[in-house]
């Protein structure tokens, strides 16, 4: 029978002459072939006869623990006290599955303790001899120094740990920057639409004035200014809110005959004022999404529409396209050349070929329609030509099962009917300029108002008096904010109390959570035209 042990031992001999009977009866071929693998390989040699526990070992394998001992022969125990102890269960245990059959791979890696004091990382791997219950009598097999690679391993695991960190840490670092300019842009953007508002008002104030006909050309381009400003103002803030994630849809049924209306209204005005004819093809259709966001992509389109057509029609429609609706906003402008029309979505891209009609933004409108329809899940598109015109789209899932929609129709959108005569208007505003700027506009209307920085003084003020209208600035300068204001009255009075709580702020989730009545929120700066048809409509749906 082959003997393992015999045969490491006369493959470590230099001397063939002196190989036992069994080696001599052997095939010469195998015999120097056996001799050349075991001196040539980089590997050390093992056997190891299991009954007895001798074990067989090259010289190389002694190399590989730094020893020069020329001993073949030595006893399992050899091995076991070599072994790094958090290594050893781990090891018998998989030596012992091998022995008994269990497992039928031998692999497996360790540390075995070196001359000098350190450890070497071992694989080692082998083949047995089975008797015919499947147990190994006899293994042998070789042991491979793969310390280098193991360092090498954990070199690139610590390098890849601390760049993790780094990463981490500064991602840690842009989310609390973006925070920062977000709560820093919403504070701010308090202070900075007080005054626009004030303008606001004391323009729609001076429309009711005589003026000359260079008097009116004025006023038409200051208030052309002042819807620039707002519009650069609602970007910034847009973009630091979608830069920070700030912004959480809430997707559910949205109108789209509701949506496109709306949109109209808000640019109704400027579009007369240009000339340009500003139409919306009427539809039923009903779609998924998140109606805020998707309202400001939609007044994106048409902005962008209306700044870069000098006369002709911007015309809103919505159609059925399989599974979905595609919103699209076609426009008879200068349209963009074949070279920029990658580019349109871009931030801060402007096609400069031709001067817009409303002046140079940011060129952060297409990029915030960009983003938020990527945050929606939307498709957005667009085809031009130059001097002929554009068409942008974005397309949305339809609902499945459109719901009911409460109340009956839209009102004919004809001019904006004005306040009824004498109209009650009880103002809680804790700015003194703002207040007066409200309190004129409102009288211009025909209207009668009671001022009040706070409810408390409006109580006194009004005694049991219900006021028509109620216009409430969210923050005051006492307990009580204006949602709270607007609680106290109806308390006080026993009905329900239309109006509208005004606010510089931009946190539309925190809004939300605090707007448990459900009441009309407008942010400031608001227009004269869009105050004028909000009072009206509340009117209308809470008397």
């Amino acid at each position: 029978m082959f003997s393992i042990e015999k045969g490491i031992a006369v493959l470590e001999k230099s001397d063939l002459n002196r190989i036992d009977p069994f080696w001599t009866e052997a095939d010469e071929l195998g015999r120097t072939m056996l001799h050349l693998v075991a001196t040539g390989a980089n590997d050390g040699i093992w056997g190891w006869d299991v009954p007895t526990g001798r074990s067989f070992y090259s010289a190389r394998w002694w190399e590989l623990i730094g020893s020069d001992s020329e001993r073949h022969e030595a006893h399992i125990d050899t091995f076991y006290e070599l072994l790094h102890r958090d290594d050893r269960d781990r090891v018998l245990d998989g030596i012992e599955r091998f022995i008994v059959g269990k497992v039928q791979d031998y692999r497996m890696e360790f540390r075995l303790r070196h001359a000098d004091g350190g450890w070497r990382w071992i694989l080692s791997r082998g083949s047995a001899l089975r008797d015919e219950n499947g147990h190994a009598t006899r293994i042998a097999g070789t042991h491979t120094d793969i310390t280098e690679r193991v360092d090498a391993a954990d070199r690139l695991e610590r390098l890849v740990a601390d760049r993790t960190h780094d990463l981490v840490a500064a991602r840690d670092r842009a989310e609390l920057a973006a925070a920062a300019t977000t709560k820093f842009l919403s504070a701010t953007s308090h202070d900075i639409r007080q005054p626009l508002q004030a303008m606001a008002l004391l323009l729609g104030s001076l429309q009711a004035e005589a003026l000359s006909d260079t008097g009116k050309r004025t006023l038409e381009g200051v208030h052309r200014s002042l819807i620039s400003s707002m519009e650069l103002l609602d970007d910034l803030l847009e973009y630091s809110r979608l830069d920070a994630g700030a912004l959480r849809p809430v997707i559910g049924p949205v109108d789209m005959r509701s949506l496109l209306l709306a949109v109209d209204d808000s640019f109704a005005i400027e579009a007369r004022q240009r000339g340009i004819r500003l139409a919306v093809r009427d539809t039923a259709l009903i779609g998924r999404s998140d109606a805020q966001l998707l309202g400001r992509i939609l007044r994106n389109l048409v902005s962008n529409s209306l700044k870069f057509t000098n006369s002709g029609t911007v015309l809103i429609a919505a159609r059925s396209r399989g599974d979905d609706i595609r919103i699209e906003v076609w426009d008879s402008g200068i349209g963009i050349p074949a070279e920029m029309q990658r580019q349109v979505f871009w931030e801060f891209v402007q096609d400069r070929s031709a001067p817009p009609s409303g002046g140079h933004g940011l060129g952060l409108g297409l990029a915030i329609v960009e983003r938020l329809s990527r945050l929606l899940g939307h498709r957005i598109g667009m085809r031009s030509q130059p001097g002929r015109g554009s068409v942008f789209w974005v397309e949305v899932p339809k609902h499945r099962t459109p719901p009911r929609l409460n109340g009956s129709a839209p009102q004919s959108r004809g001019a904006l009917p004005g306040l009824p005569e004498d109209c009650r208007v009880a103002l809680i505003e804790n700015d003194q300029e703002i207040a007066r700027a409200f309190v004129t506009l409102l009288r211009s209307w025909n209207c009668r108002v009671v001022w009040a920085r706070t409810v408390e003084s409006l109580l006194s003020q009004i005694a049991n008096e219900a006021p028509d209208l109620v216009i409430a600035d969210w923050h005051l300068d006492s307990m009580i904010d204006g949602f709270q204001a607007f609680d106290r009255l109806e308390e006080r009075f026993g009905r329900t109390m239309p109006g509208i709580v005004l606010t510089g702020d931009n946190d539309f989730e925190r809004i939300a959570r605090i707007n448990r009545a459900g009441r009309k929120v407008l942010h400031k700066p608001i227009l004269p035209d869009v105050l004028n048809a909000v009072l009206q409509a509340e009117l209308r749906t809470r008397n």
